[in-house]
C-alpha cells in the first residue's frame, strides 16, 4: 500500500476569535452597592470585555476641599461583551449580584449604543444621568464625533443635550450639544 503522508491538522484561530466576536453581545450585570471597580477588576482578571462607564466629577468635601474623582456614570451597573451561555458564570464573579433581565431572557444593549456611550466620555465634557427619561424629540447627529448616533433631544437652562437611552435599565445619559450638529429624525413624516 502506498503511504500518504497525513496533512496536519490547522485551526484558523483569527477566523474562529472572529465568529466568537461576532456571537457575542453586551449584557448588563447588576453589582453590590459600591462595589462596579471591584467587580470591574474581577472579570478583567477572568478576561471578559468589560465596560465600567466613568466620568470626572469636581467634588467639594466638608472641610471646603475641591477634588477632581472618577464617578462611575450608572451606580451598580457594568456591561460585559460576552456570550450568553456565560452569564451565571459571570454571575458567580465576586461583587456582581445578578444580570439584568426582562421576561425571562437577559437584557442585552446594542453595541452601538455603547460605542456611543464611550464616545461621550471620550469628548471630555461634562455628562449627566437622567433615570426614567420620556421627553424630549428623537434626533440624529449630523456632524462631530457622534455622526450617526440617534437619541433624544433635550433643552435644560438655556443648554441643549443629547441623549442615548438605555431602555433595559432606564436610564438615558446625556452630553451637550451645538443645536446645529443634530437633525430631526423622521422630519418628513412629521411635516406632512
Amino acid at each position: 500500500m502506498p503511504h500518504t503522508p497525513k496533512q496536519p491538522f490547522r485551526m484558523d484561530v483569527s477566523s474562529d476569535m472572529s465568529e466568537l466576536k461576532r456571537k457575542t453581545e453586551w449584557y448588563i450585570f447588576y453589582t453590590a452597592p459600591r462595589a462596579e471597580k471591584v467587580a470591574q477588576k474581577e472579570l478583567l482578571i477572568k478576561g471578559y470585555d468589560v465596560f465600567l462607564p466613568m466620568t470626572k466629577t469636581l467634588r467639594v468635601w466638608n472641610n471646603r476641599q475641591k477634588k477632581i474623582i472618577d464617578q462611575v456614570l450608572f451606580p451598580s451597573y457594568i456591561f460585559v461583551n460576552t456570550q450568553e451561555c456565560q452569564l451565571y458564570k459571570i454571575c458567580q464573579t465576586r461583587k456582581i449580584t445578578t444580570f439584568i433581565h426582562c421576561g425571562g431572557k437577559p437584557s442585552k444593549i446594542s453595541r452601538k449604543c455603547i460605542e456611543g456611550i464611550k464616545r461621550m466620555i471620550n469628548l471630555d465634557q461634562e455628562l449627566s444621568v437622567v433615570p426614567d427619561f420620556s421627553k424630549g424629540e428623537t434626533v440624529e447627529i449630523i456632524s462631530g464625533p457622534l455622526a450617526g448616533y440617534e437619541g433624544v433631544l433635550l433643552e435644560q437652562q438655556s443648554k441643549t443635550k443629547f441623549g442615548i437611552r438605555l431602555n433595559a435599565i432606564n436610564q438615558t445619559v446625556f452630553i451637550d450639544i451645538c443645536r446645529n450638529m443634530v437633525k430631526r429624525k423622521n422630519a418628513f413624516a412629521k411635516a406632512r
